[in-house]
């Protein structure tokens, strides 16, 4: 596929057949179609692949291979996305909270993105696994959604956190990053066995009133406050039925 070819593709597997603008209305609804519709999943790393961190190996897997991934691909290919669209984009650092530990992880734990719009500057993260579904101003906001209620707060000079519901999910720095930045925890999370990533299987994808799951071998389900869970015999057919995806593409 041409470059064009990519990002066309890439717009229709979100369900938009126009290329949007660049506003912040835009910015918002194709927040909410990927968060609907690429899964965050660890596929590769459980099953021992690596894959190299460039933006084209990221595009590769959500566009051309029709998967998922974890932030630092998701992100990324979003990230692409939107500057192909006309939006002022970057890539910024955050340390995820680790509630076993009681504190933040190290650097480049995690590849999130700030846009810049006219009226002013946004946290946008479809690469987190389940956190706010619209995008947040900075350097100070607070949102109420299907999944939560999250408050973006300075916590130091250059240093932000996002919380939801009294429990932080990470903080983050303001300075533009390369992603070359993030290759070494890149790493990491895809061939140490103490990243999460490495726990056991996971796959999740928002829904209109919830969110689907695949944990291991449980399928869990979110429908408003309504939350079931079942086991599973067979995960290929599963990762399908739910999340359109395959063990290994």
């Amino acid at each position: 596929m041409t470059g064009d070819e990519v990002m066309a593709s890439y717009l229709r597997r979100l369900g938009l057949r126009t290329r949007p603008a660049p506003t912040r209305a835009s910015l918002n609804t194709l927040v909410a179609a990927h968060l609907r519709t690429v899964p965050f999943e660890n596929l590769d790393i459980v099953a021992g692949v690596q894959r190299e961190l460039t933006t084209a190996a990221a595009l590769q897997k959500l566009v051309v291979s029709g998967r998922g991934g974890f932030c630092y691909e998701i992100n990324e290919a979003f990230g692409a996305l939107l500057l192909d669209l006309g939006f002022i984009v970057r890539r910024v650092e955050a340390r995820v909270w680790l509630a076993d530990r009681g504190e933040f992880g190290p650097p480049y734990d995690h590849l999130a993105l700030v846009v810049t719009l006219s009226e002013g500057e946004f946290l946008t993260d479809v690469g987190f696994g389940d956190n706010n579904r619209t995008p947040m101003q900075l350097p100070e906001d607070v949102l109420s959604d299907i999944s939560g209620r999250y408050v973006l707060e300075r916590v130091a000079e250059g240093l932000l956190r996002l919380s939801r519901t009294d429990r932080p999910l990470y903080e983050f720095t303001l300075g533009a990053q390369e992603l070359a930045a993030f290759a070494a925890m890149h790493r990491y999370h895809q061939t140490s066995p103490d990243s999460l990533f490495a726990k056991g299987l996971i796959c999740t994808l928002a829904t209109v009133t919830g969110r689907v799951t695949l944990s291991r071998d449980r399928f869990i389900v979110v429908d408003g406050e309504r939350r079931t869970e079942a086991a599973v015999t067979d995960r290929r057919c599963a990762l399908q039925e739910h999340f359109g995806v395959g063990m290994r593409a």
